[in-house]
């Protein structure tokens, strides 16, 4: 039980490090067009847009 807690945990470290090296790319490039192959936050958006389209409401405002 205890291996299989901490092989999550490892798991959701590596998830949130790989989230936040994509936001530290976007600053680093800054805006910029959708790149082939460009994992920065932005674009991994971009693509998730031209694949699943817009969503249409937002439950959400700010």
């Amino acid at each position: 039980m205890k291996e299989s807690q901490e092989t999550v945990i490892e798991m959701r470290r590596m998830i949130l490090e790989m989230i936040h090296a994509s936001w530290e790319l976007t600053r680093r490039l800054g805006s910029h067009q959708l790149k082939n192959g460009c994992n920065c936050i932005a674009c991994v958006n971009k693509r998730k847009r031209i694949i699943y389209g817009q969503v249409s409401e937002w439950k959400f405002e700010l």
